[in-house]
């Protein structure tokens, strides 16, 4: 994080967010308490209620985004993208609390984020890390779904200031500022490349417990935890695409975001090792959740 960039504190951001929440109608008011109007949970007559899950997803927002610095300048964020083998107008750029960052996204099965040394991007339904994305990945023709827009108020909160850039039709290297509605599948990738939270999968109250969280990001939370659990995970962490297992073993796991029908997959050995080092998180000293599990 850049020195002059001035991260809201966390009471001031959970306030803020609320606010935010409430006006677009994803909270609500109900019996005096506020909930989430999308579906937060199901079956949880066993477990605590609603509002209790809530509280507990509410409160894990902030400290489930790790930020990694983007371009200092748009500038130099052009410079990245005309040197780049893709068409520039595939490209938006992001101004995220006054960094730049490079992104494609043309459908689930072709994204990259690229900031100054950190870069993300899907290859084979697993989303990858390294310092610079490869360059082989062809976009395919897919329906792209719209996304669900969490993550963009999400963000919105931690900068109100955010912005994002696209080609004028007159030049093919003159980036202005574009509509950040609009663009908003551009905002929610970055904000997806900033999330690094786990997931318990061990119990079932812990399952229905992150089962409720991830309603809020995926539709109907993609059974990941069904998946966690089905493999012997101890967590899932379903934004960067990880799977964690006894002893702190981390695995990438295979999604397609679109299509429900297709569960997530766990890679073969051969493949687990090859895609070993092409992951950007946190130690995992620095999960406190996560070092109870494992």
């Amino acid at each position: 994080m850049t020195s002059t960039s001035i991260m809201i504190a966390k009471e001031a951001y959970e306030q803020q967010l609320e606010e935010q929440l409430l006006s677009v109608g994803i909270l609500r008011y109900w019996d005096g308490k506020v909930i989430s109007s999308r579906k937060l949970i199901e079956n949880a007559q066993f477990f605590e209620t609603e509002d209790m899950i809530y509280k507990e997803w509410f409160d894990s927002v902030y400290d489930s985004y790790h930020f990694y610095n983007g371009f200092d300048s748009l500038e130099e964020c052009v410079a990245y993208i005309s040197q780049s083998p893709y068409d520039n107008a595939t490209y938006k750029i992001v101004r995220f609390l006054d960094m730049f960052y490079a992104v494609v996204y043309e459908n689930t099965q072709h994204q990259q984020v690229v900031g100054k040394d950190v870069s993300y991007y899907t290859k084979n339904k697993l989303f990858l890390s390294s310092p610079r994305p490869q360059h082989s990945s062809i976009a395919k023709q897919r329906v792209r779904l719209p996304v669900i827009p969490l993550i963009y108020h999400e963000l919105m909160v931690f900068d109100p200031n955010l912005r994002v850039y696209e080609l004028t039709e007159a030049a093919s290297d003159q980036f202005v500022e574009g509509d950040a509605h609009d663009l908003m599948s551009y905002i929610v990738l970055l904000g997806i490349t900033f999330k690094d939270i786990w997931y318990p999968c061990t119990t079932p109250h812990s399952i229905a417990h992150s089962r409720a969280a991830l309603n809020m990001y995926f539709n109907d939370g993609h059974d990941l935890m069904l998946f966690g659990k089905y493999v012997n995970a101890v967590a899932i962490n379903p934004f960067q695409r990880l799977i964690c297992f006894a002893k702190g073993r981390i695995e990438h796991f295979q999604m397609d975001i679109d299509d429900r029908k297709t569960p997530p997959r766990r890679l073969p050995y051969r493949e687990v090792k090859r895609f070993h080092d092409m992951v950007h998180i946190r130690p995992l000293k620095e999960h406190k959740e996560l070092l109870e599990l494992i």
